[in-house]
């Protein structure tokens, strides 16, 4: 009768599990660090739960991506990318998801497991983040579904590891849902996940941040900016756009949205994705990286635009723009505006 493999806490602590927790750790204190001071908090956990949620999916074997999920809170088709056939809904869980995220701090780790845990062998000596990960390896085993996976970011906020939950640490292997195999390289391969994910989000910020830097600097010069203000602040929740969904959203014509939006993209406020002559669709430049539909800039980087007033309208009207937007959507139970989705 073999054995049974002892829990992710217990295991010895070699060199190497000790260099890859202290560099997981480090790399999560930075980012929570970073997110609890900067004004665009708001504007990255929403693009942070996008690629969570795209780690998700993965781990379930589903083969949506996250421009994917992207394009479709955004209310778009996107040209070059299949429709999403599936049985279920895929996405069904994604704004439960994110209302949990934003719960209220105060409730201990054990709140709302659907299951009862009684503490492993070695527990009260591990470190904070080897038990995060030894629940999050128990739960997998014993639900089949995406809500472990979802749920490991509340967990560390819950055991004091961030003072915010953070999306982007959604992380996981298939073979958690067995036990079975080299226990000590499942446990590395977790800290160097949560490493490489805590610094893509803090790589993600700094991008979110230099573009509402530039975008807000270059329209402060415009002498007539028109409706690029606007533009701006909707590209915060919306970061993905056409003509048609613009036109909804800032009472135009779609021609004038067309023209705004190509103006937008002269500016460096946007960038076109399709690739096509009518119909377009455009992603903001830090989205645009940071899903490797364009290369990033090579070089030193250029000096950040001081700030400016613009700069300050624009992050003043984001919680507004936010919760309006929000409010909309829960309240048609859809992704865009007018109920279905608008083909770009």
């Amino acid at each position: 009768m073999n054995r049974p493999l002892p829990p992710l806490c217990a295991l010895a602590w070699t060199p190497d599990l000790v260099s890859a927790l202290a560099d997981a750790s480090g790399a999560i204190g930075r980012l929570d660090a970073r997110i609890s001071a900067t004004a665009l908090a708001p504007a990255w956990r929403l693009r942070a739960s996008w690629n969570g949620y795209a780690k998700a999916l993965s781990l379930q074997h589903l083969e949506i991506e996250e421009i994917d999920i992207i394009s479709w809170r955004c209310g778009l088709q996107l040209a070059g990318r299949p429709r999403l056939e599936t049985a279920d809904a895929p996405f069904s869980a994604l704004e439960p998801w994110r209302d949990r995220l934003a719960e209220k701090e105060g409730r201990h780790w054990r709140e709302d497991l659907p299951f009862s845990f009684d503490l492993p062998a070695g527990w009260d000596k591990a470190p904070a983040l080897a038990r995060a990960l030894a629940l999050l390896d128990d739960w997998a085993r014993r639900d089949r579904t995406i809500t472990p996976w979802l749920a490991f970011p509340v967990v560390l906020r819950r055991m004091g590891l961030s003072q915010r939950a953070l999306p982007c640490l959604v992380t996981g292997d298939p073979g958690q849902r067995f036990v079975q195999g080299d226990r000590p390289a499942l446990l590395k391969r977790l800290l160097k996940q949560l490493r490489r994910s805590a610094e893509d989000g803090l790589t993600r910020l700094e991008r979110l941040e230099d573009t509402v830097q530039r975008g807000a600097a270059t329209i402060a010069a415009q002498h007539r900016p028109g409706k690029l203000a606007d533009l701006g602040r909707l590209a915060l929740t919306r970061p993905c756009v056409a003509a048609r969904s613009l036109a909804l959203q800032l009472d135009l014509t779609v021609s004038g949205a067309g023209k705004l939006l190509e103006r937008a993209t002269r500016l460096g406020l946007l960038v076109e994705i399709s690739g096509r002559a009518t119909w377009r669709s455009y992603v903001t430049p830090d989205i645009a990286v940071s899903l490797g539909l364009v290369a990033p800039t090579r070089g030193r980087p250029g000096l950040v635009p001081a700030p400016s007033p613009m700069l300050d309208s624009v992050l003043a009207a984001f919680d507004a723009e936010m919760a309006e937007f929000d409010a909309r959507i829960a309240g048609l139970g859809g992704p865009d505006p007018a109920g279905s989705t608008i083909n770009n």
